[in-house]
């Protein structure tokens, strides 16, 4: 069975989670710009600039190029960066408090 091909929602996904242009985002991934308009526009590329991609990104190709959810996971990874800048800019009290809570939290839903 074929797996499905998700590169370039999965690429343009990332770019958005990481608030990159596109010149930006092509040179992170050490491609050309070009290269990486046409992967975003119909997903397809060759293996060679894949691997290049998936190691500039530090992850597995496969994750890269079939996972239906890494949109998601972007998602929440961002959120959870933005929580813990957030979290550590608090007084060391109040994150105490909140470390607390939260482990009383994860206590009553682990049950």
């Amino acid at each position: 069975m074929e797996k499905e091909n998700f590169l370039s929602e999965n690429l343009r996904a990332c770019q958005q989670s990481r608030g990159m242009s596109l010149m930006e985002f092509a040179k992170e991934l050490d491609i050309p710009k070009s290269t990486l308009r046409a992967i975003l526009k119909d997903g397809n590329t060759t293996l060679e600039t894949a691997i290049r991609i998936a190691v500039s990104m530090g992850m597995g190709l496969d994750s890269l190029v079939h996972d239906r959810q890494f949109s998601d996971k972007q998602f929440i990874l961002k959120h959870l960066e933005q929580a813990g800048d957030w979290f550590v800019s608090l007084p060391e009290e109040t994150r105490g408090k909140i470390a607390e809570l939260v482990a009383e939290l994860w206590k009553l839903m682990s049950k």
